[in-house]
């Protein structure tokens, strides 16, 4: 399964404010450790020294930030040209959480930037401390690596070795996805600003191979697009069963029954659809997890609108300036009418028909 890109909400001038003093010490530090570990891109390919899948991945990736600054009118001029050799498979680790009994998850706030659905750490042990410390609170929580994070334009983001340890497809889709977030944030709206991300990284990874007259293998690509059809479809009906459960009134000692009854049947029938459809076998992790409120939230951020978005693009008839105005009116609304106008979708839905043989994966 691919991890999912994080957004860590970093901004310096207000970061040292209020009274979450530690979690904000460690963020800034944390980032400023990265930065501080930056190569130019052009330095690293001029070594000698760097070996030869690493140069041509930084090669390639020039290339699709040049393409989508250019094609799809997205901020590229001054990020993803530094390069962070790192050792461990993430960049930072979110935190997310939700209650027992209740999908809605639990949001953080931070000054100018609104609320977001999940907490970033640069430090693993400190992420799982803050997940101990919320489950004790009676929380469902999750602990997932984020391979990327966007500073939303406040700082010239760099490449790092997580997020170029990833198939060409899967690498343009993120730069995408994270060029996305430096274009439009809407605070307070983690699933508008993700799942946007999600569909406009997807879409513009495809036009971006067809444009340069690259041949992907639409056999293996047909095989993900049902394997995330699948696994979206399984998240989808799992989370209907548990809020049904969760909004019968039934004593604590009950729902904790069911909860546990629907998430074994989530991890059966993922068995049996996977005996058919191998290509599910790369979301075994996803599965090997809790299944709990939060980690199962964290699907739905990513995808929830996805299917607006495409119809968006549809009607647009694949033109992103047109594209890009109708977002810019949606995000104009209030809340309550942003929500109404993208309305509610199933996860079967979540992959846009348009986008047959998506290039996720990594």
């Amino acid at each position: 399964m691919r991890r999912y890109a994080g957004l860590l909400l970093l901004t310096l001038p207000v970061l040292l404010a209020g009274c979450q003093l530690g979690y904000y010490s460690q963020a800034v530090s944390g980032h400023l450790s990265l930065m501080g570990k930056r190569e130019a891109v052009e330095d690293v390919l001029a070594n000698p020294d760097t070996p030869h899948e690493l140069a041509d991945k930084l090669t390639f990736s020039q290339q699709v930030i040049a393409w989508a600054g250019t094609n799809l009118d997205l901020p590229a001029e001054d990020v993803y040209h530094q390069y962070v050799a790192l050792e461990q498979d993430a960049v930072v680790w979110n935190v997310l959480a939700a209650p027992h009994w209740s999908l809605t998850p639990k949001t953080w706030c931070y000054p100018m930037l609104g609320c977001v659905s999940y907490r970033g750490y640069f430090d693993r042990e400190r992420a799982e401390s803050e997940a101990a410390t919320l489950a004790e609170d009676g929380m469902d929580t999750w602990v997932g690596g984020a391979i990327a994070y966007s500073t939303l334009g406040w700082f010239a983001d760099p490449l790092t070795t997580p997020m170029l340890n990833r198939s060409r497809p899967a690498l343009a889709e993120l730069l995408i996805h994270e060029l996305t977030h430096r274009r439009i944030y809407i605070a307070d709206d983690t699933r508008f600003n993700e799942s946007l991300a999600t569909l406009v990284g997807r879409e513009g990874a495809l036009a971006f191979f067809k444009e340069q007259g690259i041949v992907l293998d639409q056999t293996a690509l047909a095989q993900q697009d049902r394997a995330e059809r699948a696994f979206l479809a399984i998240i989808d009906d799992t989370r209907q069963a548990l809020s049904e459960l969760y909004a019968s009134g039934q004593a604590p000692e009950a729902l904790a029954a069911g909860k546990s009854r629907i998430q074994q049947q989530a991890r059966e029938r993922f068995q049996q659809e996977q005996a058919s459809l191998p290509a599910l076998a790369g979301y075994q992790g996803f599965f090997d997890g809790p299944l709990n409120n939060a980690q199962l939230n964290g699907v739905s951020d990513y995808n929830g609108y996805v299917p607006a978005f495409a119809r968006l693009l549809d009607q647009c008839q694949r033109d992103w300036d047109c594209f890009w105005q109708q977002v810019d009116n949606l995000s104009d609304l209030t809340d309550q009418q942003r929500k109404q106008a993208l309305g509610p979708v199933k996860a079967t839905e979540m992959v846009p028909a348009e986008s047959q043989n998506s290039p996720i994966q990594t």
